[in-house]
């Protein structure tokens, strides 16, 4: 019985991540808006009715893509602190990954751009956004704490420059890569908070 249970379980996890995958395909080459849960679940070869076991809507799959980002993130930070990388090198490491994440899959940065500027219902800014942009604020306050960054400006002030970098790269028109549009500002932002 156990092992019956068991072998549902992995099937459920697979069934999840092959919507994912068929919706980020399709996000990618036919764009989130004109993506219907009928294609998406057209590309995984299922039923559309075995959609809403794992999601509510469209935008519940491009959120759980954001998350699998983040967890890939939250992976890296766990190995860099276990390597013993400082916060000062971690952040922006950290950065540029997401950087190339989000470059990989272009259809996420409307969530992303919408979901750090969005204001809950007790009006908290950012509080619905990515797991990674709490992931570099923790990151900002361990390294004021730590003496790595400057004190004397609010770690959310910075967490919310570096949600900017994001944004302005994807509509910047400066004939450059996004990856490396982010970088050049990241250093500008890492060298006003880097204590000297």
């Amino acid at each position: 019985m156990e092992e019956q249970l068991s072998r549902r379980e992995r099937k459920k996890i697979q069934a999840r991540n092959t919507i994912l995958e068929a919706g980020a395909k399709l996000f990618d080459s036919c764009g989130f808006q004109s993506t219907s849960i009928a294609d998406i679940m057209n590309e995984a070869d299922m039923g559309v009715g075995t959609f809403y076991n794992y999601f509510s809507s469209k935008e519940d799959v491009l959120k759980a893509i954001l998350n699998q980002m983040s967890s890939t993130l939250q992976q890296e930070q766990a190995e860099m602190q276990e390597d013993g990388v400082p916060i000062s090198k971690a952040l922006p490491r950290l950065i540029m990954l997401t950087a190339r994440l989000i470059d990989e899959r272009r259809f996420v940065i409307p969530l992303f751009i919408s979901a750090g500027s969005s204001k809950d219902e007790s009006g908290n800014r950012g509080s619905n956004a990515p797991h990674f942009m709490m992931l570099f604020l923790n990151l900002v306050k361990e390294g004021q704490k730590d003496g790595c960054f400057r004190n004397d400006i609010a770690p959310e002030l910075i967490t919310e420059m570096f949600h900017s970098l994001f944004q302005a790269a994807a509509f910047s028109r400066i004939p450059i890569s996004f990856e490396e549009n982010i970088s050049s500002k990241l250093r500008i932002i890492m060298d006003g908070i880097r204590l000297k």
